[in-house]
């Protein structure tokens, strides 16, 4: 049994992560051994996500001060839960990602919901937003979008740096005769 002070620090732990965490989503971890538990915080922890085993009345409180849920999210609060949070410096998405390949290649943990910059999702919601490009990806394709230009304008001046022998072989050509 948790004494008072116990729950306190749970949830100001809790609070803490959910106020600076993007996004929040709760698992029914029911049916993972502790094995598979493990794997899955440590798959989690690459992509700089946590999951947390708690109480649903802590979960509900470190919500609530975090200013971070409404009464929708709330209401996946039964049963058992674990709490999935990313660090701030995380990228939600790779988590997200992370989290979808657990769960299909070991059918568990079931994804209750999840809650994104304020919007409420379900299972199949937070299975659709895990689709959505990482942070790395967003960032490659920005620099493949502005090095395209700069690659084209470094071609072109080559082909003329290339064809320059040419043009003037056929100065020379045209001089002579």
């Amino acid at each position: 049994m948790l004494t008072r002070e116990q729950k306190r620090q749970i949830v100001e732990k809790l609070r803490d992560h959910f106020k600076q965490s993007p996004i929040v989503v709760l698992l029914d971890y029911r049916g993972l051994d502790v094995e598979k538990i493990s794997n899955l915080r440590q798959k989690l922890y690459e992509s700089g996500g946590h999951m947390q085993v708690s109480k649903n009345t802590l979960i509900k409180v470190a919500l609530d001060e975090s200013e971070n849920a409404n009464d929708e999210f709330y209401s996946y609060l039964k049963g058992p839960n674990a709490a999935l949070y990313v660090e701030e410096d995380g990228d939600p998405m790779a988590v997200l990602k992370a989290l979808v390949k657990f769960a299909k290649e070991n059918d568990m943990p079931k994804i209750k919901a999840g809650l994104f910059e304020g919007e409420v999702y379900d299972e199949e919601g937070v299975k659709e937003l895990s689709k959505l490009p990482s942070r790395t990806e967003l960032l490659g394709m920005i620099a493949n979008v502005l090095q395209a230009p700069i690659t084209g304008f470094a071609a072109s001046l080559n082909n003329i740096i290339l064809k320059l022998p040419y043009a003037l072989n056929a100065i020379k050509e045209k001089k002579e005769s």
